[in-house]
């Protein structure tokens, strides 16, 4: 039995799209996901989507417990006292989909402001929040909280 085993994609679309490729040609027996699917890169949540409809058995990344516990991240830090200074430096949160999974931005903005206020409480020094679709009402979620909005162009 051949089994492959894909992880770490970090949203890379592209990297992503070049492993399906490659699996179509090896054609394994089976195919895992290691996790650490979604955080950063360019597409995801296109990455996530698809991993999803492929049904492929798999496990939860540290990076992956960090888009639905935002906490995570300030628990790690409270374990690991050495790395304090390489994760207090900076914090960015990415929102720049179009929310299509969460239906309207109102349903949004909480998740949001919630993920914005416990990067400020991690003690970061700096926080950035990028936004793309929508990124104006979206903007209004995070109202007098000392975080930098970078706008992409979609």
């Amino acid at each position: 039995m051949r089994i492959a085993i894909v992880s770490d994609i970090h949203g890379n679309l592209t990297a992503f799209e070049a492993v399906l490729a490659d699996l179509r040609e090896t054609a394994p027996d089976l195919i895992l996901h290691g996790g650490d699917l979604a955080l950063n890169g360019s597409g995801p949540s296109v990455v996530a989507d698809r991993i999803r409809d492929l049904n492929w058995p798999g496990v939860l990344g540290n990076t992956d417990e960090l888009l639905f516990d935002p906490d995570s991240l300030s628990n790690f830090a409270a374990r690991t006292p050495h790395l304090k200074p390489l994760l207090s430096r900076l914090e960015v949160l990415l929102a720049a989909g179009d929310s299509s999974r969460m239906g309207l931005p109102k349903q949004l903005k909480p998740l949001l402001r919630h993920a914005a206020e416990s990067a400020l409480a991690s003690a970061c020094q700096r926080g950035i929040v990028v936004l793309g679709a929508r990124a104006e009402r979206l903007s209004k979620a995070l109202d007098r909280l000392p975080v930098t909005i970078v706008e992409t162009r979609n």
